[in-house]
């Protein structure tokens, strides 16, 4: 057994340090820990990342620290003698009270308080070092695990595509790297203070756990895919799945096209979102649809940022592409087609982005009776093509030319007699990649029919790529 040393103040690694803070954002949105969550952007609010900075000032202090001392570090960012006293009716002092009962209230607490000489004190419990743990990424003194990292990011910095030998050196890294933290426990010193004064340690440990190599983080990204489909049956009426692809030749590197890619979606995101007053809407029937010489004049975004849920992909040359799946866009007036933008516009913008050209926008429609329906689905509901399955009153010629127009996105599954469903389509993606999680780290304390449940396997130096550039699989915008 390896063992990674305790943490900071305690010894060589600082718990809390090690802990990656958008994995911790996204773990105490789940438990319905933050106030707002994620926005569309992928940011938080500035309390929400307060909310996060607490958490982990408070598990990186097991032995207790008091209230006002959270307050001062992680809320205001300063020692506590240099700011004016903390007392009750700062704001600042509200808010962490108000956040520290919410960590108390569970059955379980992540948060205990007690009073020590008319002080309050907040102690983290076991249940908030776990969750802590579950951030940790990386180990600091494990030279090993870093040096497979940053010696692949180097390499991907200095090439525009993925060979037979950068294949065979993103699978060893990984697997290098899954092997060595495969026996390795976090070891750290708890302090406990009883009502008395009296002082006592306990030395505990923990199964080492990153979303590589946790059976149970990975199933449980895949239910929150699920969750995130059902929100968008439950409260949309259509959809439209855009692919957006990168063009090596626009990209410094390799790296370079998979670092810059989520942000130059987020600036799509930020002009979808705009409203150019003076432009008309291409959705109108009067107006002309939007053309490189009619950009000052018309525009089909939507003047909105659409509930959306966007998966990562890596093609076999290692470039990366996004499929996102828009919930409840503006319709196009003569006929209600879902009409999210114009694609010729998308195309420019994400062009003028540099990260590629090609791009394909799917129009969909939201149906409940898909076992009524011809061909026949992999499920009862879900988005399908508006082409054939939307209201409206084009002929079957008009419907197979704008179907074939779409050169990205096919419905149809070579593997599957059965129809596919957008959703389908992106977990397509998803299951192989969790699929092959699960054979990566050998996790055969999953039964035959669960593993089964994972599709067609996600090569292993693929799932290096997301590693060694820690992107994540998907991520959807609540």
């Amino acid at each position: 057994m390896s063992v990674v040393e305790p943490p900071g103040h305690l010894g060589g690694l600082d718990l809390a340090d090690r802990c990656n803070t958008p994995v911790l954002a996204d773990l105490l949105e789940e438990r319905d820990l933050l106030g707002h969550g994620q926005l569309l952007d992928g940011t938080l609010t500035e309390r929400d990342e307060d909310r996060v900075r607490v958490a982990k000032f408070i598990a990186a202090h097991p032995e207790g620290t008091p209230l006002s001392h959270v307050v001062s570090y992680a809320v205001k960012g300063v020692a506590p003698e240099a700011c004016e006293r903390v007392e009750g009716s700062d704001p600042d002092y509200q808010f962490a009270y108000r956040f520290v009962d919410d960590l108390v209230a569970p059955e379980n607490p992540y948060v205990r308080k007690s009073e020590s000489a008319g002080v309050l004190m907040v102690t983290p419990t076991l249940r908030l070092l776990d969750l802590i743990t579950e951030c940790i990424t990386q180990t600091a003194n494990e030279e090993g695990i870093k040096y497979d990292r940053e010696f692949l990011r180097n390499y991907l910095a200095k090439v525009d595509s993925v060979d037979d030998d950068l294949r065979a050196l993103l699978k060893d890294g990984f697997t290098s790297y899954l092997n060595r933290i495969k026996d390795y426990k976090l070891l750290f010193d708890v302090h406990f203070v009883d009502r008395r004064g009296g002082e006592s340690t306990k030395r505990m440990t923990k199964d080492y756990k990153t979303r590589f190599n946790d059976q149970g983080r990975v199933s449980k990204q895949f239910a929150r895919f699920n969750d995130a489909l059902e929100y968008g049956y439950e409260n949309a009426d259509n959809a439209v799945l855009v692919t957006l692809t990168t063009d090596p030749k626009r990209q410094d590197s390799l790296l370079d096209g998979i670092d810059s890619i989520n942000e130059n979606f987020n600036r799509l995101l930020s002009y979808f979102d705009s409203d150019p007053s003076m432009k008309d809407n291409t959705r109108r029937s009067a107006v002309p649809g939007w053309r490189h010489d009619l950009d000052s004049k018309v525009t089909g975004r939507p003047r909105d940022r659409p509930d959306y849920i966007k998966a990562l992909e890596f093609t076999e040359k290692g470039y990366p592409h996004l499929h996102v799946l828009f919930f409840d866009v503006p319709t196009r007036d003569k006929d209600g087609l879902p009409w999210l933008c114009d694609k010729p516009e998308v195309a420019a913008k994400w062009a003028d982005y540099g990260q590629g050209e090609i791009v394909d926008v799917y129009p969909l429609t939201y149906r409940d009776n898909l076992d009524d329906l011809e061909p026949e689905f992999q499920s009862n509901e879900g988005f399908v093509d508006w082409y054939r399955f939307g209201d409206h009153d084009h002929g079957e010629q008009w419907v197979r030319e704008r179907t074939r127009s779409h050169e990205l996105i096919e419905f149809g599954d070579d593997g599957h007699e059965k129809e596919s469903t957008a959703g389908a389509y992106l977990g397509k993606y998803l299951s192989s990649t969790f699929g092959s999680l699960l054979d990566a780290t050998e996790s055969f304390d999953q039964d035959d029919d669960e593993r089964e449940a994972y599709a067609d396997k996600t090569a292993t130096w693929k799932l290096a790529l997301y590693w060694a550039t820690n992107r994540r699989f998907w991520s959807c915008s609540e």
